[in-house]
């Protein structure tokens, strides 16, 4: 069944590395609203530039009287707060870059992705300190919000509240998956992660027991996941990256739990947003192309697949 929309999304960067101008970094708002978050940050001011440019911001009111850009406009007073699934640099760089020149907003997440943030990169070493704790002086530019996982926090300014679950990302962090609902409706956004049977570990089952009564419920408007390889890639090689061989492994996981009766037609038409592929230098098929055959070969759940293009606006 098709759902209503009921928020807005604009990709400011989609891609899983190399391409500084378009990494993970993505705007979402309830249907209605002009007041975002901001879920990653990888590519922030050449990423509002290109939806800027593409007319992303056309239904948001633009004082003419502004000294602003319309991306600078949007950054300082649309953008209410960043969501950051982890502290590596290709869902964080953009939002350190345009820290000199944003406004006052909190950055939340789970506590070590905060601790990493703010021992590893606000440290007045590798950054000055925006934050407002960690090494002295922090300019208090930004405020850390440290999540407790699965437990709904409101985020200030917003309508939206927001759900925080661990998700395995390596031996050395983890990576978080964010629940965003307004009005009863929800967006899942998964951060980087591998397959649970690879990672020893069971983030995305438990994750999934949050999804599907959601499902059922007819309140989950999409699910955001990464998919950094193609089917090639050796499991050994993947470094807690999913590939479409493990994604659709893991949405049949998915409708068993939604429909244990009818796992075949239990995620039929579900919004899933494919993010995060990573570019590599090959002179024939660049990996996008791959990854787009695999995955629509193997959708054999009927998922609507929608694959994340930066500057492209969308209702979910």
């Amino acid at each position: 069944m098709v759902l209503s929309p009921k928020f807005t999304w604009i990709p400011l960067g989609v891609e899983g590395g190399m391409n500084e101008g378009n990494l993970s970094a993505h705007m979402f708002a309830p249907l209605g609203s002009s007041d975002f978050l901001c879920v990653d940050a990888g590519t922030l001011f050449s990423g509002l530039k290109t939806a800027a440019q593409n007319n992303c911001f056309h239904d948001i009111d633009f004082p003419s009287e502004s000294k602003l850009t319309r991306e600078g406009f949007i950054l300082h007073n649309k953008i209410k707060a960043f969501l950051i699934t982890h502290a590596y640099i290709d869902h964080l760089s953009g939002l350190v870059l345009a820290s000199p020149n944003d406004t006052p907003k909190p950055i939340i997440s789970l506590e070590g992705t905060i601790n990493d943030i703010k021992s590893h990169i606000f440290n007045w070493r590798t950054w000055p300190n925006f934050g407002d704790i960690g090494e002295p002086p922090p300019l208090n530019q930004y405020q850390y919000t440290s999540l407790t996982a699965g437990k709904p926090e409101p985020i200030k300014d917003t309508l939206m509240n927001v759900t925080a679950y661990p998700l395995a990302h390596g031996p050395h962090t983890d990576s978080t998956a964010f629940l965003i609902e307004s009005d009863g409706y929800c967006i899942l956004y998964l951060g980087d992660t591998g397959p649970d049977e690879v990672e020893k570990r069971t983030t995305t089952h438990d994750l999934w027991k949050v999804a599907a009564p959601l499902i059922k419920e007819k309140k989950l408007q999409g699910i955001f996941i990464e998919a950094s390889y193609a089917d090639e890639r050796p499991d050994d090689e993947l470094f807690s990256h999913l590939t479409p061989r493990w994604i659709m492994k893991a949405f049949h996981q998915l409708a068993e739990l939604t429909d244990p009766k009818n796992p075949e037609n239990a995620l039929k038409d579900l919004n899933v947003i494919i993010m995060h592929i990573k570019p590599d230098f090959s002179a024939t098929a660049q990996p996008r192309e791959t990854i787009i055959k695999q995955l629509k070969a193997r959708n054999d759940l009927g998922l609507n697949l929608i694959f994340a293009e930066q500057g492209k606006r969308r209702e979910l």
